[in-house]
This record gives C-alpha cells, sequence and structure tokens, in this order.
C-alpha cells in the first residue's frame, strides 16, 4: 500500500467517521436531555473522573469558582451518590473528592457513547460486512490501547 492510498484511506476514515457521528447525533443528546445535573456539576465530575481524585481547592481552580461555590457543587453531587468526599490520610483537614461508580456511569452515559448498535442496523450488514468491521473495530481498539497508558 502506497502513502497515498494510505492517505486516501485515512481521509474516507474521517469522513465516514464524521456521517455516522452525524446519523447517531440526535441519540446521543437523550442523555443530556435527560440528566438532572447543572453544567457546573457535570464540569465537576468530569474533572474528577479524569483526576481519578481531587480536592475542592483544585476543583475551586479548575472550575474558576470560589470554594464555596464547590462545596456546593460537590453537597449535591454527594447527596445525588455520584461523588464522595474523604479524609486525605496525610492531612485530615483536606478533603479527597471521587466519583461513585454512579457517577462515572453518569459521566459514561453522558460522554463516551458506550450506547449498543442497534441490532436493525447491524442486521442490514452482511457477514463479511460484519466481519470486516469487527477485524477493523478490533485493530481499532489495540491501537487506542497502545495510546491510552
Amino acid at each position: 500500500m502506497t502513502d497515498e492510498n494510505r492517505d486516501q484511506l485515512l481521509a474516507e476514515l474521517a469522513d465516514v467517521h464524521h456521517q455516522l457521528g452525524e446519523a447517531f447525533f440526535a441519540s446521543r443528546l437523550r442523555p443530556l436531555l435527560e440528566t438532572d445535573l447543572t453544567v457546573q456539576q457535570l464540569r465537576a465530575l468530569a474533572l474528577v473522573q479524569v483526576d481519578r481524585e481531587s480536592t475542592p481547592q483544585r476543583l475551586a481552580e479548575a472550575l474558576g469558582v470560589s470554594p464555596a461555590t464547590v462545596s456546593g457543587i460537590l453537597d449535591r453531587l454527594n447527596a445525588a451518590g455520584m461523588t464522595r468526599r474523604t479524609p486525605d490520610p496525610a492531612d485530615g483537614r483536606v478533603r479527597r473528592v471521587t466519583s461513585t461508580d454512579k457517577g462515572s456511569e453518569a459521566i459514561r452515559r453522558l460522554v463516551a457513547h458506550d450506547d449498543e448498535l442497534p441490532p436493525d442496523l447491524l442486521a442490514l450488514l452482511d457477514v463479511d460486512d460484519l466481519s470486516a468491521l469487527t477485524r477493523g473495530m478490533r485493530a481499532l481498539l489495540e491501537a487506542a490501547r497502545k495510546l491510552t497508558p
């Protein structure tokens, strides 16, 4: 395969990926429309998810709000069962904030597109196309695992 062929395939893949995203756009918005979380709560929960653990001070800095505002945000996330605050083992005055399984699931539902491919869509593909798609998705997964520590 030449570099020109590879570049052409990459461009086609990018275009198909974009078109597929457009086809699923409305269904991917549904979880956002159904959430009871505010934008600031979502941002705080996402930051905790990305960092795996945070502190109210770090969240206040990252969100550009006061510590009192973060305290209210975390109170509501804790009450909803999406985060937990625990004392720092090294300094009991500091609280560590982590996401619960419920919080992690809420973020995944909103942004990770963990939804299954519709069976009626897959039923339209013949066995050769399903095989090629599965092989391609496995290759993509392996490449993603190499990029992610």
